[in-house]
């Protein structure tokens, strides 16, 4: 692409219901970054990437990633920006589970070893083809259901059990909108361009009623009053205060 991807483009491609989670992040990237060439550039290094797999096994996948590729998760500062955004995680060889993953999958893909991103609540995980048999990319190990469990527990409580629904696997869109809302935590305080294009991108996207909430309070404080009034008209098409912020805006 000869231009940065803008939130229109890539919220139409993921209502296509697209396959790559690698090309919905490296798009997303492309998109608040503001950056041309960030989709061509990623598949490439991830291909890149894909060649140094010795054979098409998790264990090899693991060995050429994390044992002899150098990544791991980025403990120091977690919710650095660049733990978001695939691109910089692939040159960095730091991550967040979300994206740590995604190279995991994106990989597996290349070398003909079907995998999945699994998004426990508070941690994403590797899903394969076998049973109780897990990848954990920000650890770069293979685990098993109690270990997972064990995560689970360690962040909601010795008594907490994940839901059934939660060992789903997560679509490109919901993937997409995962990472949307870390840098909406992220970028909390942030004033730039990106987060103006987070926004714009994030209120074309599917969200649910506490989403849209905390959206419209971002984009009011931010006088985004045509993002706020839109997402008050998907929540209550009846809500009296759409008109006065449309009203704002003349």
């Amino acid at each position: 692409m000869t231009a940065p991807v803008r939130p229109e483009e890539l919220a139409e491609w993921l209502s296509e219901k697209p396959s790559s989670i690698g090309d919905g992040l490296l798009m997303l990237s492309s998109v608040l970054l503001g950056r041309a060439g960030v989709v061509e550039n990623g598949r490439f290094a991830l291909d890149e990437l894909a060649d140094t797999v010795a054979e098409p096994t998790t264990s090899s996948i693991i060995d050429a990633l994390f044992s002899s590729g150098g990544f791991q998760g980025d403990v120091e500062n977690y919710h650095a920006e660049d733990n978001s955004f695939l691109d910089r995680v692939i040159e960095r060889r730091l991550g967040m589970p979300i994206t740590l993953s995604a190279v995991v999958v994106e990989v597996g893909a290349r070398v003909g070893v079907p995998l999945s991103l699994v998004g426990i609540p508070g941690h994403v995980i590797v899903g394969t083809e076998t049973a109780n048999h897990f990848i954990d990319a920000f650890g770069g190990i293979e685990v098993n259901s109690r270990w997972v469990q064990k995560r689970f527990e360690s962040i909601y409580g010795p008594q907490a059990m994940i839901p059934s629904s939660a060992m789903q696997k997560m679509d490109v869109e919901a993937t997409v909108n995962r990472v949307c809302n870390n840098l909406m935590r992220s970028w909390a305080d942030d004033r730039s361009d990106k987060m103006g294009r987070l926004l714009d991108l994030r209120s074309l996207l599917p969200a649910s009623p506490a989403e849209r909430s905390l959206l419209i309070e971002v984009a009011t404080g931010r006088g985004r009053f045509d993002i706020a009034a839109r997402l008050r008209e998907a929540n209550n098409p009846d809500d009296p205060e759409i008109d006065a912020l449309w009203s704002r805006l003349n």
